[in-house]
């Protein structure tokens, strides 16, 4: 299994929209996300420049049901 990469959960967040996620809403820190795919959603919390810790990325992705494997190979390629 590839390693986590260790990024802010801003730029975690360009990413998923890249990916194919869609923002729905913003509450303060708070930016809700949905996979356009499959209709599933989450919650992405930003605060300041804090990394995202591997737990929080897998839950995230979990909750979204995007394979861990295959994001981490696209956070790689762009």
């Amino acid at each position: 299994m590839p390693k986590i990469p260790r990024i802010r959960a801003k730029d975690f967040l360009k990413y998923l929209k890249r990916y194919g996620c869609t923002e729905l809403s913003t509450h303060g820190s708070h930016h809700k996300v949905v996979n356009d795919k499959n209709n599933k959603n989450s919650t992405v919390a930003i605060h300041s420049n804090a990394i995202l810790t591997p737990g929080l990325f897998s839950a995230i992705l979990k909750q979204l049901e995007i394979d861990e494997k295959e994001f981490i190979k696209f956070i790689e390629k762009n």
